[in-house]
């Protein structure tokens, strides 16, 4: 123990004398005289490189000492706005009120002035939530992104009980409190996957949007084609217009959550898609002309009016709507790439210690 503890005392005094001797012997040329080349030349290609002229331009540290570059200019993304808040605040107030009904119904009360008491306290409780979450302002796309999970996590709940209840035994169905439970489960677990997606994928407002509408679309265009592969009576047709509604539902999430990573629309485009839906399903009512005096059933009429709204919103897309212009599109791009990476190494160097020597990483964790 003895000769190793020498051994390293012996080695640290060395290095000490080797970086005291070189520090002196070119201490001149790198601080005196020769300042000039390597405090200005030296200095000026770190001073502009990165920003240490006068610090680092003069002499190396001892060690092997880095010039560390500095870390990368924080840009921050630009902050949402009053209406993009205010999409939250709405959706957190029917969260609140949502939340307080079903707690009702868990516990069994039924006295009308005591049923009020939950609803109005979570109500107004999630808005204030949000508006601790909001100070400092969330960045854009955030409050958009949560409220959108929230939506699609309640619509879910809600596609999930209906498609319970028609298809369900007599006596077997869930009831109000199987629904309010469905809901608040969905509601709460899309919440924390809308704020997990803005984290992992930044996304802009109009994206949450295309998902929400998305969401929408789908559960319209399904329940037509659930009503159209329908047979028999037609109150028996809620079984499969309540699948098809579920079904498209999903699809149109997932295709649309898919698309958000190539493709990101313009409101415009927004606005037209939701037009080019409602013009494919007018446009397409003179086809139950057709079975006017007809054996057919007419309930296969809701495939073409399927069809023309899925197509109705392709060409909102494609044709009717405009796209942001070059130059935001570009904006955008630079300001992703302007967020520092998740981990980044600055630097390093040995460092002496008591018995010998080590080494130093420095770096910095988002």
């Amino acid at each position: 123990m003895q000769t190793r503890h020498l051994v390293g005392l012996t080695s640290a005094l060395l290095l000490s004398s080797v970086s005291w001797t070189a520090s002196a012997q070119y201490g001149a040329p790198y601080g005196g005289q020769q300042g000039g080349a390597y405090g200005g030349q030296q200095g000026g290609a770190y001073g502009g490189q990165y920003g240490y002229g006068g610090q680092y331009g003069q002499a190396p540290g001892p060690y092997g000492g880095y010039a560390y570059p500095p870390p990368p200019r924080r840009t921050s993304r630009p902050k949402s706005t009053p209406l993009e808040v205010g999409y939250l605040y709405a959706t957190s107030v029917a969260y609140g009120v949502g939340t307080g009904i079903w707690f009702d119904a868990l516990v069994g009360i039924d006295d009308p002035g005591l049923q009020f008491i939950a609803p109005a306290l979570l109500g107004v409780a999630a808005p204030v939530g949000v508006y601790f979450l909001d100070a400092p302002p969330m960045p854009r796309g955030m409050p958009s992104a949560i409220a959108t999970g929230m939506v699609i996590g309640a619509g879910e709940g809600l596609g999930v009980a209906s498609y319970q209840y028609v298809t369900a035994e007599e006596g077997e169905e869930w009831g109000f409190l199987g629904l309010a439970t469905s809901e608040v489960i969905g509601s709460t677990v899309g919440g924390a996957a809308g704020w997990a997606f803005y984290h992992l994928f930044r996304p802009r407002p109009q994206t949450n949007m295309l998902i929400a509408s998305s969401a929408v679309w789908g559960t319209l265009i399904g329940s037509a084609f659930g009503g159209a592969a329908s047979n028999g009576d037609f109150s028996e047709a809620n079984d499969s217009i309540s699948l098809g509604g579920l079904i498209g539902f999903n699809v149109a999430t997932a295709g649309a959550v898919g698309l958000s990573a190539a493709w990101t629309p313009s409101w415009n485009q927004l606005a037209w898609m939701w037009g080019g839906l409602g013009l494919g399903a007018v446009i397409s009512l003179p086809i139950y002309f057709a079975y006017l005096g007809s054996d057919h059933d007419p309930r296969r009429g809701l495939i073409a009016q399927g069809a023309a709204g899925a197509l109705g919103i392709v060409a909102g897309a494609v044709f009717l709507g405009k796209p942001d212009r070059g130059g935001d599109v570009v904006l955008n791009e630079q300001e992703e790439r302007s967020r520092p990476p998740f981990a980044r190494v600055l630097g390093g160097g040995l460092t002496p210690y008591r018995g010998g020597m080590g080494a130093t990483l420095i770096g910095e964790l988002w």
